[in-house]
């Protein structure tokens, strides 16, 4: 059951005392303050955050629908934290134009205590949804930041320095068309060279992996974009061809995933 915290406004003691008792029935709902006109509600709002106002219309000073105005004029920047609002009111003339405002209910005084569950269930639904949209918001904020860090890593990552006749030289990533397992190295074999470079193979497939490097056997693996066949050597297992036209040998542990991975780029 969504909690929900109750701002009650209206100017006549008696009603107000009223729904306390009545909203003091029903679990999961807790009156956090008591306003008594316009000023006093808007105060209790900005300090005691209700998820949602039980709000008289006629109130001396400022009425309900200028409560209405000023919390949206002062929250427009947050829609998040204007609360839900239902008017109670003893003039139902009023009706019409409190749904304008965007009021989630209305209910005519005297309140029966079934009409306001009515309405207070109706408030967790909507105080659910707009926490749900939330969640949602923060969650695409959170993926929106994965995606950034992601492509900052991918970027990082399509080059590497490799050490070459007592020099360092760059090697762009795309120009790699397979790598080879040589113990704490690898060698990196372009069309043109090949270059060694100190790190194992399951440590350069795991930090390559994103930009297109695919184990295919257990000392070997190959650069996906760079495929240009598979076939099936004389003894049955798989071959893949390249751009440059070596041939790498898939091992019976990697095959199914290669085939994954082909088919569905095929698809």
């Amino acid at each position: 059951m969504t909690p929900i915290t109750v701002l009650i406004s209206d100017d006549e003691p008696l009603a107000v005392s009223r729904l306390v008792g009545l909203l003091n029935r029903m679990e999961g709902v807790s009156v956090v303050g008591q306003a008594f006109d316009g000023k006093e509600t808007l105060e209790l709002v900005e300090k005691l955050g209700p998820k949602l106002i039980l709000l008289d219309i006629e109130m001396p000073g400022l009425d309900g629908f200028d409560i209405i105005e000023h919390l949206s004029s002062s929250l427009r920047n947050n829609a998040n934290t204007v609360p839900l609002v239902i008017f109670v009111t003893a003039y139902p003339q009023f009706a019409i134009r409190a749904f304008e405002t965007g009021a989630l209910d209305f209910i005519p005084k005297p309140v029966r205590y079934a009409r306001l569950v009515e309405a207070i269930d109706r408030a967790r639904i909507a105080c659910a949804d707009r926490e749900a949209g939330q969640r949602l918001a923060l969650l695409g904020k959170t993926l929106d930041q994965l995606r950034k860090e992601r492509s900052r890593a991918v970027d990082e990552n399509h080059y590497l320095w490799v050490p070459r006749r007592g020099e360092m030289v760059r090697v762009d990533c795309d120009d790699i068309n397979w790598v080879k397992a040589e113990g704490e190295y690898v060698r990196l074999y372009t069309s043109e060279k090949s270059y060694p470079y100190r790190q194992m193979i399951g440590d350069f497939v795991n930090r390559n992996g994103a930009i297109g490097f695919l184990r295919v056997h257990r000392s070997a693996a190959v650069n996906d974009p760079r495929i240009v066949a598979i076939k099936r050597s004389s003894n049955g297992s798989r071959m893949l061809r390249l751009v440059n036209s070596d041939e790498i040998p898939v091992g019976r542990k990697y095959a199914k995933n290669v085939m994954v991975v082909i088919s569905s780029e095929i698809e």
